[in-house]
């Protein structure tokens, strides 16, 4: 029987994630167990940032926090198109308006509308 290591976790984790969609909703504890800790003190978490960056995962917020019920979205960076929406999102929400807002929104609009017709599409398919 083969022993799992932590590394074998971290590994696996961005299949976990990728499927269905390339991302998911953890809290912060369970990164802390997925690490095998027991509490999110500032090495744990800064190990956490390691391993994520490590494996190709990208996290909102850019900080992971110490408390545990923070929930934290994860994503894989090599999803097509994923990081750049995530990162236009983290933009907008964090950055003074300046004259890229405007053709940041419409871009972000644009691609929602995207995903929007993709869904619909899909359901469409799957319908009766």
């Amino acid at each position: 029987m083969l022993e799992t290591t932590a590394e074998d976790a971290w590994a696996e984790l961005p299949k976990l994630i990728r499927f269905p969609y390339g991302f998911e909703l953890w809290d912060v504890e369970r990164l802390v167990r997925f690490d095998g800790a027991q509490r999110a003190g500032a090495r744990i978490i800064e190990r956490i940032e390691q391993q994520l960056a490590k494996n190709n995962i990208g996290h909102l917020p850019p900080k992971l926090p110490t408390d545990g019920t923070c929930r934290v979205l994860l994503y894989c960076k090599d999803e097509p198109g994923l990081p750049f929406i995530v990162r236009l999102v983290h933009d907008l929400a964090t950055k003074e308006v300046n004259d890229d807002t405007n053709a940041s929104v419409h871009m972000l609009h644009t691609l929602l509308q995207a995903m929007q017709r993709t869904s619909q599409a899909a359901a469409r398919k799957d319908a009766p």
